[in-house]
């Protein structure tokens, strides 16, 4: 019991030492304990706003992959939409849906001829049930009409006009004005003939207005002696430097056509000339003959 007693018997200053050691160690664990949950809270929350700006970056991501799908659809739907005409008095299902007509006012339409009736402007489309006028004005530029009004009985005629001297039209050149100077072409034709001859690079042969939409036999026969054709106004394409863009808005390039070509640069890296094209079967002769005013290597 001695022994116990002389070893734990303190002294004041011992037993002071003691109590500031251990007050010591309190204040030591109390101050290590409160900032950890300081620095825990600090750092979960950087990590929760790391993970909202990683959200919303992915968001945004998502965002502008959508947006650019959306208008490249839009854009090549624009590009189709860009090629149909619809004649007023003979409209199919298909060429109303070309140009944006829902299926319910198309259906309208052509009912409405298949029972004999007849429209004798472009105007009176908006008889239709359900054509409004904002349709109207989306598709109007799409629309041709190639019959006349009858005459109605004891309505005078209008005296034949004197003949006026035409001057001739170089087609490769020629503005829409010119070309509505033409016999029988209106505003529609001559931006029909306008947009073509941009896809095509130029005309080369009067012959080739006869590819765009109504320009029909008769109405070439009409307008062809007042036409020439410059050819060196032809623009041409690089075959081995142009894009799927460009080459695909060729009205003599098909899909397929184009992306044999791109495979072909891909796998050999240049297209020498048109015997690389004919006998890998990218294109016929016939192909070529038509499309070798066109392109260059």
């Amino acid at each position: 019991m001695s022994f116990f007693s002389n070893y734990f018997r303190f002294t004041r200053k011992e037993r002071n030492g003691i109590l500031f050691l251990i007050t010591l160690n309190i204040l030591g664990w109390t101050f290590y304990s409160f900032f950890d949950v300081i620095f825990t809270y600090h750092e979960l929350s950087e990590y929760n706003h790391f993970e909202q700006a990683l959200k919303e970056f992915y968001r945004q991501k998502d965002s502008l992959e959508a947006s650019s799908i959306t208008q490249q659809s839009v854009s090549n739907q624009q590009g189709i939409y860009d090629t149909c005409y619809v004649e007023i008095n003979s409209p199919t299902f298909e060429l109303l849906n070309c140009i944006g007509l829902s299926e319910k006012l198309a259906r309208t339409w052509i009912n409405y001829v298949s029972k004999g009736g007849k429209f004798y402007s472009i105007e009176d489309i908006k008889k239709l049930w359900g054509m409004n006028d904002s349709i109207f004005n989306t598709i109007r530029s799409h629309l041709t009409c190639n019959i006349n009004r009858p005459l109605q009985q004891n309505q005078p005629q209008r005296p034949a006009a004197h003949s006026v001297k035409m001057e001739m039209v170089e087609l490769n050149t020629a503005d829409t004005t010119m070309l509505i100077s033409l016999p029988g072409i209106g505003s529609s034709f001559a931006n029909r003939i306008v947009k073509y001859r941009q896809r095509l690079g130029g005309f080369v042969s009067k012959e080739q207005l006869k590819e765009i939409y109504g320009i029909t036999n008769e109405l070439y026969d009409k307008i062809n002696p007042y036409l020439y054709v410059d050819i060196f106004e032809v623009k041409k394409v690089n075959i081995n430097l142009a894009d799927y863009v460009t080459l695909i808005q060729h009205p003599y390039l098909n899909k397929d056509m184009v992306k044999a070509i791109l495979n072909y640069r891909k796998k050999y890296g240049k297209i020498n000339s048109s015997q690389d094209l004919i006998s890998n079967h990218i294109l016929s002769e016939n192909d070529w003959e038509k499309l070798k005013w066109y392109v260059e290597f």
